[in-house]
């Protein structure tokens, strides 16, 4: 056969300017199982005529019907008034959640901590101040055994 004329054929396929009996012509030559190297990666193209599933008959229609007859009427569902207002109470719970954790992230902000320093001085203070009210079991055990000098457990470096 003569490949030139084939190939000529592609070009006009794939331009969308084949007759239906040039396309004829080419399904014919891709059917053949000595098709040419170079032409056989076309060969897909035409070959879904022979892969091409049986029709439907004439009993399709009643088929249809019998699968359609055989099917059970859906019940309905009786929904309560919980379930119905669920999505408001999960709802209501996001907003609280959020309320709650910022309400928790604005307090540290709202102690006023405008200097650092001074606060940290006065928190060292507090602790001192606590350690000076312990009662005498309680600063034995803040004693140094060898000085016999009162221990500050926490020191402050200024």
């Amino acid at each position: 056969m003569d490949y030139k004329y084939i190939e000529q054929l592609l070009e006009r396929y794939f331009q969308c300017e084949t007759t239906l009996k040039e396309e004829e012509i080419l399904r014919a030559f891709f059917t053949q199982e000595d098709v040419p190297v170079w032409l056989a990666r076309y060969q897909t193209l035409f070959d879904y005529e022979a892969q091409r599933e049986e029709p439907l008959g004439n009993d399709f229609d009643e088929r249809i019907l019998d699968m359609i007859e055989q099917q059970e009427p859906v019940k309905a569902r009786v929904l309560t008034l919980t379930q119905r207002l669920m999505p408001l109470f999960k709802a209501a719970a996001v907003v609280a959640i959020v309320l709650t954790l910022g309400n928790a992230a604005q307090a540290p902000w709202d102690r006023g901590w405008d200097n650092p320093q001074e606060e940290y001085a006065k928190f060292h203070q507090q602790q001192n101040d606590s350690n000076d009210m312990l009662g005498p079991i309680q600063a034995e055990n803040l004693m140094d055994d060898s000085t016999n000098v009162a221990v500050n457990p926490v020191s402050p470096k200024y």
